[in-house]
């Protein structure tokens, strides 16, 4: 009976080392070791660019104020008290050519004047008889100069001399130098009366009927009205797609829409301050005024070029192109900037390049080693 009980306990403890044997082996099929797992690795999917060089267009903004094409400013030659002419010299005003603007007193200079041409015909009529008697011939010109005389009247031309004798005879009496200052005296005179040499608007007024006029004084300024001039700065990379004669739009926030312009001239100087090329465009519409603030719009063509992300560049003037699974750093030359864009050159048709600068490229990186967990 003790044998039984024994061999009982022993099969007994055996079962339970089996079962925890059996056990243990299905709980390591179900949790097997985290060491014995292999690393998952997923590759990277390239977007790959293909460059496919042609005409590639992009927009030139350039801004600036505009002045009057034709515009003057008008400084006193003579002196004298201010008086309006035709209609009050003030800022607005519109006056047409040929309308006078303003006029300086002028009834000492006149009277000045007028008695000079009266010494003058004195000096005509006592030299006319011996000229009756020296050149017979010639006389009868120089007697229909005298008759057609008139003092209120700005001198005529003298008559022509036939010969250098009447020539010299007539300024051995100082005709001649008494003619030519009374002309001076006259052309003075005009002086004191400026008119509008073209239809326009006083820009600026800065003198007041009454107040004396001194010679040198700035009276003010005077512009054509419609025909403007727009001055802008161009970046230098950007002024060498502009011709002259092209058009341009121009826009502004104080008008609604677009004006037409044309580029007239670009400077050939480079600004040392602001390196930039001075452009100037013709403008003409009812809707500017002089001093207003406008930005020209102009689209222009590069052949021959492709445009990227500007984030592709590196130091600006390189860029990784794919070569054999392999990231090979190229210097490639920048045309132009349209915001977020690059218009480039220098690479052949077929290049393919990386859609986006990954972190880490470097010259002659493996492609194919760029995986992510």
């Amino acid at each position: 009976m003790v044998i039984g009980k024994r061999y009982f306990s022993f099969l007994i403890a055996g079962a339970i080392i089996i079962a925890g044997v059996v056990t243990g082996g299905i709980l390591g099929k179900r949790n097997p070791d985290a060491k014995s797992e292999k690393p998952s690795r997923k590759a990277v999917a390239l977007n790959i660019v293909t460059v496919s060089n042609g005409a590639v267009e992009f927009p030139v903004e350039m801004s600036g104020s505009i002045d009057a094409l034709r515009k003057i400013e008008m400084y006193a030659e003579v002196s004298g008290v201010f008086r309006d002419g035709v209609r009050p010299f003030r800022e607005g005003g519109f006056f047409r050519r040929g309308e006078p603007l303003l006029v300086i007193e002028d009834s000492v200079f006149r009277n000045s004047v007028l008695a000079e041409r009266s010494s003058f015909l004195n000096l005509v009529t006592l030299v006319l008889p011996d000229i009756i008697i020296d050149f017979p011939e010639e006389s009868a010109k120089w007697k229909r100069y005298a008759e057609s005389f008139r003092i209120e009247s700005s001198l005529r031309p003298l008559p022509e001399p036939a010969t250098d004798r009447e020539r010299n005879y007539l300024a051995a009496r100082n005709i001649y130098n008494k003619f030519y200052a009374i002309r001076s005296m006259e052309a003075t005179l005009g002086k004191y009366r400026i008119t509008a040499p073209f239809d326009g608007t006083v820009t600026l007024s800065e003198v007041n009927p009454g107040a004396l006029i001194r010679t040198g004084q700035k009276i003010g300024e005077f512009a054509a009205s419609g025909n403007f001039e727009l001055r802008v700065s161009a970046a230098i990379r950007d002024a060498g797609f502009l011709k002259v004669n092209t058009p341009v739009m121009l826009v502004s926030d104080d008008f609604s829409g677009s004006v037409s312009g044309t580029i007239k001239r670009i400077n050939a100087n480079i600004s040392p301050a602001t390196q930039t090329v001075s452009v100037y465009i013709e403008v003409a519409d009812p809707r500017l005024r002089d001093g207003m603030y406008l930005t020209a719009l102009k689209t222009v063509a590069v052949p021959d070029a492709f445009a990227i992300s500007r984030t592709l560049l590196h130091n600006d003037h390189q860029l990784f192109v794919l070569e054999n699974s392999r990231f090979v750093l190229k210097s490639v030359r920048v045309i132009a900037y349209n915001n977020d864009k690059a218009v480039i050159i220098g690479l052949p048709d077929g290049t393919k390049l990386p859609a986006e600068k990954l972190p880490g490229m470097y010259d002659g990186m493996d492609a194919r080693a760029l995986l992510k967990p």
